[in-house]
């Protein structure tokens, strides 16, 4: 998962990459009337009808504790979604289209742009002023800087469900599922992208338990991925084990670490993942690590096994998810599994 924390640390990077549908159709929020003066003697005789108004005004909101424990009234049927965080992908894929989401890092470093059109750009950090003009009834809150919680409170009822990549992705999809009742569409995702799984493992043939790196080349700077991003298919879905190095990372859960040329050969596997860009930094960075001998002399350099992606597909929402399955039946089968 791209993610926005070290994302704008860089993410810009990820894309975290960080490493990294439609509004739903909501039944129209019902609301209760307010009593006008002469309607007030004729509720004194009609005690069954307030008693349903009120019940009808109550069902139109409910409490939620969120990741903070806080106690939050909400709409059950709201109607209006912001979204701040770096994984849109989690509410699309429950066929959920938020009216605003954090787009202005992620929005042209994500897998899925064309699914992002009509939702407005709300700036990161936020803009209150963006928010505010959209008039949401519900904000849904999976950023790093806690501190946007109170202020976005006081805009519209703030739910809090998790802190950047706070959770796994499909323990992130089924709390929004549960808070949005789609538990039966995030069955439906998980259930025909483990399906999915199984046939490109079938497809490429892979040996279980071989070793692979994820090495992000972004600007001038290298990364080896960790527990992140790329890596949660590569070792979560698709059998391959970290290399030394990488392991390290993992089970220090670390999404990445910033490296040197000379240190690379440590990390790396017998498969290498390239993440890359078409960025003039990233593409003079890359030319200039390849054109060295210590490149050269990586076993999966020699070999041939080193498959190139888009960084794109370091974020780990189900959208980037399953995407980057088609993707590497086309990258990685191209070359065959060696």
């Amino acid at each position: 998962m791209p993610s926005l924390k070290k994302l704008v640390l860089p993410l810009t990077l990820l894309l975290f990459t960080l490493i990294l549908a439609s509004c739903g159709k909501p039944d129209n929020t019902t609301t209760a009337s307010v009593p006008t003066a002469a309607a007030t003697s004729q509720a004194t005789t009609a005690p069954e009808a307030s008693k349903a108004a009120v019940t009808e005004a109550a069902a139109a909101t409910r409490m939620y504790t969120d990741y903070k424990k806080r106690e939050v009234e909400i709409p059950t049927q709201p109607q209006k979604i912001v979204y701040v965080g770096s994984n849109p992908g989690d509410l699309l894929a429950l066929g959920i289209k938020p009216a605003g989401a954090s787009l202005s890092v992620i929005g042209t470093q994500v897998a899925y742009p064309d699914l992002l059109e009509g939702i407005e750009d709300i700036g990161y950090p936020f803009s209150a002023e963006k928010i505010l003009a959209l008039s949401p009834d519900l904000i849904i809150f999976d950023d790093w800087d806690e501190t946007g919680i109170e202020a976005l409170s006081k805009i519209a009822p703030t739910v809090v469900v998790g802190l950047d990549g706070t959770f796994p992705t499909e323990e992130r999809v089924r709390q929004l599922a549960d808070l949005f009742g789609r538990t039966e569409a995030a069955d439906r995702w998980f259930n025909d992208y483990k399906t999915k799984v199984a046939s490109v493992k079938k497809q490429l043939n892979l040996t279980e338990g071989d070793t692979a790196t994820s090495l992000l080349v972004l600007g001038s700077e290298l990364y080896i991925m960790g527990s992140k991003g790329l890596n949660e298919t590569l070792y979560g879905q698709l059998g391959f084990k970290p290399a030394e190095g990488v392991q390290k990372l993992v089970d220090a859960d670390e999404r990445f670490v910033t490296i040197s040329d000379e240190v690379l050969p440590q990390y790396i596997g017998k498969h290498m993942f390239l993440l890359t860009d078409t960025s003039s930094k990233t593409v003079a960075r890359q030319n200039a690590l390849m054109d060295t001998g210590l490149w050269k002399a990586i076993p999966a350099v020699k070999e041939g096994r080193v498959y190139t992606f888009d960084s794109k597909y370091n974020f780990d929402d189900p959208i980037t998810l399953d995407r980057l399955l088609d993707e590497i039946v086309e990258i990685f089968g191209s070359k065959g599994a060696k």
